[in-house]
């Protein structure tokens, strides 16, 4: 399986999914701050499936050189943009019937307006632009206004 994870700080939970996927499987993680991307650095030197990519993930064209397409995106970036970086580098990277899961912080689109009302206008972003979500779960009591969703991506449709 590969996996582009966006937002992978200093990998704690790259980490986790480099375990679960094991040594056929390949993480490639965009992290933005170099500070944070350090610490990413060090622990892709003891996991040879991790490959970070210290760059901004509102520009996916400059790391299209180091990826092929995946069959996941992870997306865990608190950015009040958060679902259009996700839609931009499903464009460039995300197989047609690929899965995504992202992490809705409500406080970091907008901290003014209910968490269910975020929650939910992110969800309507994401259908537009050809996600279908499958499961929402809020993060409560262990994460405070966050929401993750699963879904598909650019889902086939059948014809009889």
């Amino acid at each position: 399986m590969k996996i582009l994870y966006l937002g992978a700080a200093s990998g704690t939970t790259v980490s986790h999914i480099s375990d679960i996927i094991g040594t056929d499987g390949i993480i490639y993680a965009i992290e933005f701050s170099h500070r944070s991307g350090r610490e990413l650095l060090n622990l892709a030197k003891k996991r040879q499936n991790i490959i970070p990519i210290i760059e901004d993930a509102r520009h996916p064209q400059k790391y299209r050189m180091f990826l092929t397409m995946v069959d996941l995106i992870f997306s865990d970036i608190a950015q009040p943009d958060q679902a259009r970086i996700l839609s931009i580098n499903a464009n460039h990277f995300l197989r047609s019937g690929g899965f995504f899961i992202i992490t809705i912080k409500a406080s970091c689109i907008d901290s003014t307006l209910e968490p269910s009302l975020i929650f939910s206008k992110e969800v309507q972003k994401l259908q537009k632009e050809n996600f279908k979500p499958v499961e929402q779960i809020t993060l409560e009591p262990y994460e405070r206004d966050h929401a993750m969703v699963f879904g598909k991506f650019r889902t086939k449709k059948f014809s009889p």
